[in-house]
């Protein structure tokens, strides 16, 4: 690398998709000095993903590279074309051969990213268990740095005695925060046009992905105990559907008679404007690591329902407004709760508060990029894995 040159980050990512982790990455592009780092993506689908041309329009470029027989070669091939000063790897499959490859290539620094908590080194098939252990122990041959979202997906995907490796680090996820201080103006000059009198529902918020393990079923199933209670609630959905999904929820929530109380919103890029308009916000994942939604309702100071979830008590422990109950436990119980959660209407100071002590917590886009640049910076010691 020439003196002055910036750094070259490449990022391996699974797909260009817009989630979280991507989204909040173009984010950080935004914000990064075009003459200190360059970010440029490798995706590992194989194909065009709808993020491609906002990331050129960066400066950014976008590789597509399927595995297969032929990656190690291709992937090499990339390397020794972009030159990279890091690697920075953040996908649940292959991360340890993308870094063994990186390390062949003498790429100096080598990142592997936890960004999801669900640990299923014992689970599933023998051969997918062997891949995993593989896959494991590349990682540990292979990376300068290991990084996770949380504690949680740290333990979970790497090891519980995490601490005493000297490459292992916490890096919260961080979020913008001056969209949602234009979400609680917006709202002040909304409710300011509101007929006097007007009493809105009781709204709650589910923010997540299709698939069984965001159960989109069991936010359907609180908002009709809400219902029998005499609770005048509505649900909002928002996030991708998928068709035979969306069949089962909206026949769930006929059978159930809160048909014409359930919005399916899709995919949306107001996030904030919702959740401050929003009573509740209902996370009944199986399994996360580091929620953004969480993060997003505590910036604006709406109160999460949530299950368990290790990395929701990670978030509450610094964050206020965060109940959480047994994903097991009745539907009744999660409806009593969200009722006396919604009891008392959020006024725009206690919004406005919110955001004040959001934006002291380590969750900021300003902290995570310190931190994570930080980690692209430094100097690689000259260590052994740990065993």
């Amino acid at each position: 690398m020439s003196v002055g040159a910036p750094r070259t980050v490449l990022h391996v990512v699974g797909s260009m998709d817009r989630g979280g982790a991507l989204l909040r990455t173009v984010e950080l592009m935004r914000r990064l000095d075009p003459d200190e780092f360059r970010l440029v993506f490798c995706a590992l689908a194989g194909e065009p993903g709808p993020l491609d041309d906002e990331i050129r329009s960066l400066g950014g470029d976008v590789y597509h590279c399927r595995p297969g027989p032929t990656f190690p070669l291709i992937f090499t091939r990339l390397m020794r074309r972009l030159r990279p000063s890091v690697v920075h790897v953040s996908v649940a499959t292959s991360s340890g051969t993308v870094l063994a490859l990186a390390r062949v290539a003498g790429v100096p620094r080598r990142v592997a990213y936890f960004h999801t908590g669900e640990d299923r080194r014992r689970t599933g098939p023998a051969g997918e268990r062997l891949a995993r252990a593989v896959d494991r122990g590349l990682i540990n041959a292979g990376a300068t740095d290991l990084v996770a979202v949380c504690e949680a997906a740290m333990r979970g995907l790497w090891r519980s005695q995490w601490r005493v490796d000297p490459r292992c680090r916490v890096i919260y996820d961080g979020l913008a925060v001056e969209p949602f201080g234009v979400a609680i103006a917006a709202r002040r000059r909304a409710l300011e046009t509101a007929p006097v009198g007007a009493v809105d529902p009781i709204t709650l918020v589910h923010v997540g992905r299709p698939g069984m393990n965001e159960n989109r079923v069991r936010a359907v199933e609180v908002l009709a105990a809400l219902r029998t209670r005499g609770v005048d609630a509505r649900l909002q959905i928002i996030g991708r559907h998928e068709a035979v999904e969306t069949t089962q929820l909206l026949s769930l929530a006929a059978r159930r008679d809160v048909r014409d109380r359930v919005a399916l919103l899709g995919e949306r890029d107001d996030i904030p404007r919702l959740l401050v308009a929003a009573s509740l916000l209902l996370l009944t994942s199986q399994h996360e690591s580091l929620p953004d939604a969480v993060l997003e309702a505590c910036a604006v100071g709406t109160p999460v329902l949530s299950c368990d979830l290790a990395g929701v008590g990670e978030i509450s422990r610094l964050l206020p407004g965060i109940t959480m109950l047994p994903l097991s436990a009745a539907e009744e119980i999660w409806a009593d709760s969200a009722r006396a959660l919604t009891s008392v209407p959020l006024s725009l100071d206690d919004r406005r508060a919110a955001l004040r002590h959001f934006v002291r917590s380590p969750f900021t886009m300003e902290n995570w990029q310190r931190e994570l640049t930080a980690v692209w910076s430094e100097r690689v010691a000259a260590a052994l894995p740990a065993r």
